[in-house]
């Protein structure tokens, strides 16, 4: 138990890789681990701020030794009152891999081994999720297999949509029917706007201010499409899905939209049976919200508190360390009911725990 008086379950922390863990990428494939950085460097570059420049002051762009090592990320932890954090990639994966199916199979792999490394620390306080090369769905289920049944990773995570394709692309259906016989989430985060990601809305923006504001609820808007309008959910009844890093607030206008949508022309969505909305909330579904969130409260109305994750976010440049739990448990507009189910509940629900 950490500060508070209730188990808290931190449904989408970020690290838990060690500092070298591109050197896990085999010998034959490091020359391009080089390539893949500088790849990612150029494109943040990009998204200059006035006068220049990325970074502001203050800014802290993951630089926190809690991110790669464990005894520093378990004392953050103690200090922000997580019991159990569930660790996605720093947000550099396969969808940077150069469009190099061999390496961005052991990009990931390199990845998934490195966080198996750093949980063996703490296996009842770490977990992770795995990252998968989508670029090559067969690749990508036998690396989740080896992830979930070797390593011990607890789900997988996706972008929200792959290149050209919508996750609902019949070819990526090899991969939610192992994650649903596994019994093991799909997580969707991030914006999975690399350059050659084919971005979605963002091309029309430089500064990272539009970026950010508009590449995670868009995204996951498209994504939520894809899994109910899309059938995905309907195919797969037995997958569990999060939808993160993009707030929860925008959920019930984004269903009662589809859901208005579907009612007026059931004949053009051929691949489900009922509402979207239905789908989203037979108990399968969620979202993650941040701590400060207005909406916290009228999404536990208009779609049930059973669905909301805590996420900490840590630790990137916008999270609310060391504070994240302490402004979800002292909030006077939840129920302690509510409380209790945002902060650990609905993530052991999640990941299984």
């Amino acid at each position: 138990m950490g500060r508070y008086s209730f188990h808290v379950i931190d449904a989408d922390g970020h690290g838990g890789e060690e500092t070298n863990w591109q050197d896990r990428v085999p010998e034959r494939l490091q020359p391009l681990v080089a390539q893949y950085r500088e790849r990612i460097r150029n494109h943040y570059s990009k998204l200059a701020l006035p006068g220049g420049g990325l970074a502001r002051t203050g800014d802290r762009f993951d630089e926190r030794p809690g991110m790669s090592d464990p005894v520093a990320r378990l004392t953050d932890m103690d200090l922000e009152g997580i019991d159990v954090t569930a660790t996605f990639p720093r947000g550099s994966g396969e969808e940077w891999a150069l469009l190099d199916r061999d390496f961005a199979a052991a990009l990931c792999r390199a990845i998934n081994d490195s966080k198996a490394a750093f949980n063996r620390h703490d296996p009842t306080r770490f977990k992770a999720v795995a990252k998968l090369p989508m670029i090559d769905p067969q690749a990508a289920v036998a690396e989740l297999r080896r992830a979930t049944t070797e390593l011990g990773l607890v789900g997988m995570v996706v972008t929200q949509h792959v290149r050209e394709k919508n996750l609902n692309d019949p070819s990526f259906d090899v991969v939610w029917a192992e994650a649903e016989r596994l019994g093991v989430p799909v997580c969707v985060h991030g914006g999975g706007q690399a350059p050659d990601q084919f971005p979605v809305g963002i091309d029309r923006f430089n500064t990272r201010l539009e970026v950010h504001a508009l590449t995670h609820p868009l995204g996951n808007m498209i994504a939520l499409d894809c899994f109910t309008v899309g059938g995905i959910l309907h195919r797969f009844p037995k997958l569990r899905v999060a939808f993160l890093e993009s707030g929860c607030g925008w959920l019930p206008f984004w269903l009662e939209r589809l859901d208005e949508h579907w009612e007026k022309m059931p004949e053009q969505a051929p691949a489900i049976d009922r509402k979207p909305s239905e789908y989203f909330q037979d108990g399968r579904c969620f979202i993650s919200c941040d701590p400060e969130e207005r909406m916290i409260p009228e999404v536990a109305k208009l779609c049930g508190d059973d669905k909301i994750l805590y996420a900490s976010d840590y630790y990137h440049w916008d999270c609310a360390f060391p504070d994240s739990v302490r402004l979800i448990a002292e909030r006077a507009d939840l129920s302690e009911r509510a409380k209790k189910r945002i902060l650990a509940d609905n993530a052991a629900r999640l990941f299984n725990l």
